[in-house]
């Protein structure tokens, strides 16, 4: 057996997993330390979500493999919410070997119902082992996620693009947009009590698609709190730290910039 898992509270994870179901695959990449899902966007936009392995009850992992396959990312979501609202089953994985389906059986305890399902899945030819977060090494903030949603959400939603302005000097944190309905802004202090960490010693401008940014705020409403950070290229990192039940998980969200500004 490569791969297998036993996780009792499937119920954060799931709600972590429809908020960015955007694509129709994703790939799974067992690690020792826990569950790494991947998707990407036409290599413009990739999102991470890790499940460190003490949030599973039991986990096993195959340290002589290196494990990593892909499976249809919309079937993984359907099967995990198969009992809706109705309950918070049991959830074990297996995984046994190159080629075999991503076995999946839930157990509903209270009604004694198990469902046994099995994913298809396919082989990765070309493994990318480049750490986006390295790359995002020139400025790094961390703040409360729901003030960072909150200041998003205030801008023009039927903006195309969104700028970012991270600078050493006042007003420091700058969200801007210009639509239909003009130009906005928004600012926060690396002063405010929201702020817990702010690397900040060159400023950087860089224009992204808002489309991409949104993507990820529906996620970010289950946060607590946010890193963002930035690389010479403009390349944008939000990695979201979620707390469910003193355990935590992370999801690593990378977009490209459109381009920079003086």
């Amino acid at each position: 057996m490569l791969f297998c898992a036993e996780i009792t509270d499937i119920r954060i994870i799931y709600n972590v997993l429809r908020s960015i179901t955007i694509k129709d695959y994703v790939i799974l990449r067992p690690l020792a330390e826990g569950l790494k899902l991947t998707l990407d966007e036409m290599k413009c936009v990739e999102t991470s979500t890790y499940i460190p392995c003490d949030m599973f009850s039991f986990y096993h992992v195959d340290s002589t493999e290196d494990i990593i396959f892909k499976i249809n990312f919309k079937t993984l979501v359907d099967i995990l919410n198969i009992f809706g609202d109705d309950g918070n089953p049991n959830v074990k994985l297996s995984y046994k070997s190159v080629g075999s389906p991503l076995c999946i059986v839930m157990n509903h305890n209270e009604e004694n119902i198990t469902v046994d399902c099995e994913i298809k899945t396919m082989n990765i030819d070309d493994i990318n082992d480049v750490s986006l977060a390295d790359e995002c090494n020139l400025n790094k903030i961390v703040l409360n996620a729901s003030i960072c949603v909150e200041l998003l959400n205030r801008l023009d939603n039927s903006a195309d693009e969104l700028k970012i302005i991270l600078s050493p000097d006042p007003p420091f944190i700058t969200f801007a947009t210009t639509g239909i309905a003009g130009e906005s802004e928004v600012h926060i202090s690396k002063n405010s009590d929201s702020v817990t960490v702010y690397q900040c010693t060159q400023t950087t401008t860089s224009v992204y698609s808002f489309s991409y940014i949104r993507q990820i705020l529906k996620v970010m409403n289950y946060a607590d709190k946010v890193m963002i950070s930035m690389g010479e290229s403009g390349l944008l990192g939000l990695q979201l730290v979620i707390n469910s039940e003193e355990r935590l998980m992370y999801v690593e969200y990378y977009v490209t910039s459109q381009y920079l500004t003086d």
